[in-house]
C-alpha cells in the first residue's frame, strides 16, 4: 500500500505548537529548534524574523534538517492596525506593503515554494467594495513583486462574519478573487484550503472543495475546530486534533483524506500534495509529544483513506 510520504509532503507549524514564537523572535528561534529535527515532518509552516542573524541561523537549521519552509505571513496583517494593507491611511497601507515585501524577501532567501497571505480586516458591507478594491491592488502588486522568485502567492480563506472577521472568507468568493487576479496578470497566484477554518466559515470540506473547483487549491492546512462557547478552544484557536468538544473525529480525518484523494489533490504519478498540521498542543502535554501523536492520527487516517480509494 502507498505510504503517506510517497504522495504527500507533510508538515507542521512550529508557531502554533509554541505560540510564544508569534510575538518574540527568540521564542520563534526556539520553536524552530525544537521542531526542525522531527523526522516525521518535511515542511515547516511559519514565518521568519527580520533580524539577519536569527533568520540566517533558522534557515541554516532548516537546510540542515532538509525541511521546506511554507512561508505563512504573520497575523498582524489581519487586524486593523499599523500593518493593515487596506487602511484608510495611505501611509499605513504603504508601510504594510513594505513589511509584507520584507517577508516576501525572507521567503525567497529560505527558498520557500509558497507565500501564504490572507485578506485584510473586514469593515462591514458598506465599506467592503472599497476595501476589496484596495486589497486587489495590494495583491496584484505583491504578485508582481513575487514574479522574480519561484514562489506561488496563495490566498488563505478565513471567516468573515465572526472570530477573525477578514474580508475574504467564503471559499467560492476567494476562488473568484484569484480568478480575477489571474486575469489581471497574477498568474503566480493560487488558493489554499484550511480544513480548520471551514466550519468557522460554516462550510463543509465538500463545500470547500466544490467552491474552489474552478481554480483548485495548492496547499492544505489540517486541523480541528471547537464551537462550544464554554470551551477554552472556542473559535479561531487551532485546537489539537480530537480535543474535548472538537468537531472532528478519526473518521472525519479519514473522510478528509479520502476527499482529497478523490478530487485529485493527492495521487500517484504527480507532484506530491502539500499538507501541514496547524495545531496547538494538548493541554498539559509536551508540545513535541502532542504533535507526534497527531501525526500518527493523520497517518492512520491516510492509510484508511488510501485503502478505501484503492490509491
Amino acid at each position: 500500500m502507498v505510504q503517506l510520504s510517497e504522495v504527500v509532503r507533510f508538515g507542521m507549524s512550529p508557531t502554533m505548537l509554541f505560540p510564544e514564537g508569534f510575538d518574540d523572535d527568540i521564542a520563534l528561534f526556539d520553536a524552530y529548534s525544537q521542531c526542525a529535527p522531527l523526522f516525521e515532518f518535511e515542511a515547516m509552516e511559519s514565518f521568519l524574523p527580520f533580524d539577519d542573524a536569527l533568520r540566517g541561523r533558522i534557515i541554516k537549521m532548516l537546510r540542515g534538517t532538509h525541511k521546506v519552509l511554507n512561508y505563512n505571513t504573520p497575523g498582524y496583517f489581519q487586524v486593523d492596525g499599523p500593518f493593515n494593507t487596506c487602511s484608510d491611511d495611505l501611509k499605513v497601507r504603504e508601510g504594510a506593503y513594505e513589511a509584507m515585501r520584507r517577508h516576501l524577501f525572507n521567503a525567497a532567501e529560505a527558498e520557500s515554494p509558497i507565500f501564504v497571505v490572507t485578506g485584510c480586516h473586514d469593515a462591514g458591507e458598506e465599506k467592503r467594495p472599497e476595501l476589496m478594491k484596495r486589497y486587489g491592488e495590494f495583491f496584484l502588486r505583491l504578485c508582481e513583486e513575487a514574479k522574480q522568485f519561484p514562489i506561488r502567492v496563495l490566498l488563505e480563506p478565513i471567516e468573515r462574519h465572526r472570530f477573525k472577521e477578514l474580508i475574504l472568507g467564503p471559499t467560492a468568493e476567494c476562488a473568484a478573487f484569484i480568478r480575477d487576479m489571474r486575469a489581471k496578470g497574477a498568474d503566480n497566484s493560487g488558493l489554499m484550503m484550511d480544513i480548520a477554518h471551514l466550519p468557522l466559515m460554516e462550510e463543509t470540506v465538500e463545500q470547500g472543495i466544490a467552491g474552489s473547483a474552478e481554480i483548485g487549491f495548492e496547499h492544505v492546512h489540517m486541523g480541528d475546530a471547537v464551537l462550544g462557547e464554554d470551551n477554552v478552544f472556542y473559535g479561531h484557536t487551532h485546537p489539537p486534533l480530537e480535543v474535548r468538544g472538537s468537531l472532528f473525529c478519526q473518521k472525519d480525518f479519514e473522510d478528509q483524506f479520502e476527499q482529497m484523494i478523490r478530487c485529485g489533490f493527492i495521487g500517484r504519478g504527480k507532484e506530491r500534495a502539500s499538507i501541514s498540521l496547524e495545531v496547538k498542543p494538548y493541554p498539559g502535554v509536551n508540545p513535541v509529544t502532542s504533535i507526534r501523536a497527531m501525526y500518527e492520527k493523520c497517518v492512520r487516517a491516510f492509510n484508511a483513506a488510501a485503502e478505501r480509494t484503492g490509491l
